[in-house]
């Protein structure tokens, strides 16, 4: 098992990133794995001011992101 971060954040319209709002590390067997059990992690991301959520391997390497224009439903 590998050691992934789930980071949620606010990305500003420029980009930039501001720091983790939420940092939750968590185990999985590789990257698909860490993705599908990122996607499962319920957090209230407009009441914790994210707009963005992010999965990075324990090197820091970013495996996967989300993006608030990404979502499916906007109140999410």
């Amino acid at each position: 098992m590998r050691t992934y971060i789930f980071r949620a954040i606010r990305r500003e319209p420029d980009g930039m990133l501001g720091p983790d709002l939420h940092r939750q590390a968590f185990e999985a067997k590789d990257d698909s794995e860490a993705v599908a059990a990122a996607k499962q992690i319920d957090l209230d991301l407009p009441g914790l001011g994210a707009n963005a959520v992010y999965v990075s391997a324990q090197d820091g390497r970013a495996i996967w992101s989300l993006h608030v224009q990404d979502f499916v439903d906007p109140s999410l």
